[in-house]
């Protein structure tokens, strides 16, 4: 009725504008006749937007780098005979190539990303299906376990519950144990059968179900003296332990990119697993990894230590991985949420939302940037209690790439001014940035510098902060690199 009564008064409008006289009858005969082929185009379009597509097989949403499929997809429309479609094609060839197999379709996925597959009949697009590629990932769990920090606890889980969710499509968690009072390095595979917590289980029961998860073994740890955590001997075992670690790693996944985190104490230095594993053998454990995998390494991901944004650790652990996760003061110690709740406390958890990050975001960079991001909603959550405590917190996120750019000129500047004994250096206690700025460092070098930071979080709007910390600290006056 209302496309009749618009036809109507259109035909009217004409009529009156060009000055014709025309009976209202014929109005109404032309207004009839406009309504009824409009209708019927209105009707036609109806009907063509009634599309029916299927894929078979059904086409998935998400894939891994590497995956290969076929599948046809057929058109049809209100319930009538199906047929082929005209066309499919993919938006972003890069992440989903396609290409044409007799009646079906040859599809290949390639870089991690988001595609839409678009399928088209009679010339337009009857259906757009997001595809999203993503790489496999393994990461790499290092723990330090003592009796007094990440023991396993019977009837509370330890630290195999730092990570539930121990598999999923996109990321494969292997965990290394280091343990004090076995003297010996575990490596670990665990699966969704894993039962980290089961009260009714025995402390001994407990213990052989989660060493019936392990892979490799490596007895013979030496254990340091209580007065330092850093022998010679200690640093070669886990040098070599991880080593071996690394290649059994590359072997079994050498398709997938692989990432390294450590759960535990941290200092600025360049060393690994609480200073136990020194910097030299750091650097060589982790050369070693890269050499095998024929690529960097994703993350090392160092978010959960203390003050692992030296400038000696950005230094030894970025000439190997493509980004670094770190913060450049004393991570957490300030007494938890404010109103501690099992969701809150899964929201933030990086192990566990790593599973759905890797799903979600296109690339490594958008995964590490919310994973950052993840810190900011944990410090949200304590805010009253940062408050209180007037707690400094900050989490960043490192491209590798760009620090070596960086280091390659800021090196020289600091070599120079660490010769002079009059310039003030306090080394790990002082922030770089304000560093080179009182030290009269070109602006190219300081724009250098911000380039490095992707991403970075703290709590500097909670209250005023009485330390200045821009993201990494300056290396110490006598570090060896310094003299070269």
């Amino acid at each position: 009725m209302a496309v009749y009564i618009v036809s109507v008064l259109i035909c009217y409008e004409f009529a009156w504008s060009e000055g014709l006289r025309v009976p209202m009858r014929w109005l109404f005969i032309v207004g009839s006749v406009v309504a009824m082929l409009c209708s019927a185009v209105i009707a036609g379009a109806e009907v063509r937007q009634s599309a029916s597509v299927a894929f078979e097989p059904p086409l998935p949403e998400t894939v891994r780098s590497g995956d290969t499929g076929h599948f046809r997809v057929s058109v049809g429309y209100n319930g009538g005979p199906r047929r082929l479609a005209s066309g499919v094609n993919s938006t972003n060839p890069a992440v989903l190539s396609l290409q044409p197999d007799g009646d079906r379709w040859l599809w290949q996925a390639g870089v991690s990303g988001d595609t839409a597959i678009r399928v088209q009949d009679e010339g337009r697009t009857v259906l757009s299906h997001v595809v999203r590629s993503r790489n496999h990932n393994v990461a790499l769990r290092t723990v330090y376990v003592v009796p007094e920090w990440h023991g396993f606890v019977h009837g509370e889980g330890g630290w195999p519950l730092a990570a539930p969710v121990k598999e999923s499509q996109n990321l494969k968690y292997f965990e290394a144990a280091i343990w004090v009072g076995k003297r010996a390095v575990h490596l670990y595979e665990f699966d969704d059968s894993f039962e980290p917590v089961v009260p009714s289980r025995t402390p001994e029961e407990y213990a052989a179900h989660r060493e019936s998860f392990m892979v490799m073994q490596f007895p013979g740890l030496p254990v340091p003296p209580e007065d330092t955590p850093y022998t010679r001997e200690l640093s070669f075992f886990l040098r070599q332990t991880f080593k071996e670690i690394a290649t059994y790693l590359v072997s079994r996944y050498p398709d997938s990119d692989h990432h390294f985190i450590f759960d535990g104490h941290g200092a600025a230095g360049g060393h690994l697993i609480e200073y136990r594993m020194h910097a030299d053998d750091a650097d060589e454990m982790l050369a070693h990894w890269t050499a095998a995998l024929e690529r960097p390494l994703g993350v090392i991901d160092m978010g959960g230590p203390c003050d692992k944004a030296g400038y000696e650790d950005l230094a030894n652990f970025c000439r190997h991985a493509q980004f670094y996760v770190a913060s450049d003061m004393p991570n957490g110690g300030y007494g938890g949420m404010d109103e501690w709740t099992y969701k809150k406390h899964l929201e933030v958890q990086p192990d566990l939302q790593y599973h759905r990050l890797f799903t979600e975001e296109p690339d490594l960079r958008g995964v590490l940037v919310e994973r950052t991001n993840l810190m900011r909603r944990a410090y949200f959550y304590s805010r009253q209690n940062m408050i209180e405590n007037q707690w400094q917190q900050a989490t960043s996120l490192f491209s590798c790439q760009d620090w070596q750019q960086f280091h390659q000129v800021a090196l020289p500047f600091l070599s120079e001014l660490s010769a002079d004994p009059s310039i003030p250096w306090n080394g790990r206690f002082d922030d770089l940035l304000t560093f080179l700025v009182t030290n009269g460092a070109e602006p190219a070098l300081i724009e250098a510098f911000r380039r490095v930071i992707v991403h970075r979080v703290d709590n500097s709007d909670f209250f005023e902060w009485q330390e200045i910390r821009n993201g990494i600290t300056l290396p110490a006056r006598w570090w060896s690199e310094l003299d070269k």
